[in-house]
């Protein structure tokens, strides 16, 4: 399975492949999601069913990369406005909308 599958289970689901498939892990039942996922990924690399690029989990935005991205948003914004730029204006708004959207999600998940 590929991670954005194993990702898209549910923790339970995730609990039951593990002691399916991989007996050999050790302590799946208080594991979060994330620790379960890297198990499964990386017994999957030491038994040579999965190479060993896949076993490195992707970079996940924190908050703090997110806010950094608004405030570069928020400049050109105040740049489209001087500049009397709609479209410009326009873009950096959506812009920051979906950046605090995201934001939002980010706190609420965690």
């Amino acid at each position: 399975m590929e991670r954005g599958e194993l990702e898209n289970l549910t923790a339970t689901k995730l609990r039951q492949l593990c002691m399916e498939k991989y007996p050999e892990i050790q302590g799946v039942s208080g594991m979060k999601k994330e620790e379960i996922i890297e198990a499964i990924i990386s017994e999957e690399v030491r038994l040579g069913l999965r190479p060993k690029t896949d076993a490195i989990a992707p970079k996940r935005q924190t908050v703090t990369d997110l806010k950094a991205q608004v405030r570069l948003f928020r400049g050109r914004r105040d740049e489209a406005l001087a500049a009397k730029d709609s479209d410009g204006f326009r873009e950096a708004r959506v812009g920051i909308k979906r950046l605090k959207r995201r934001i939002r999600k980010l706190r609420e998940a965690s």
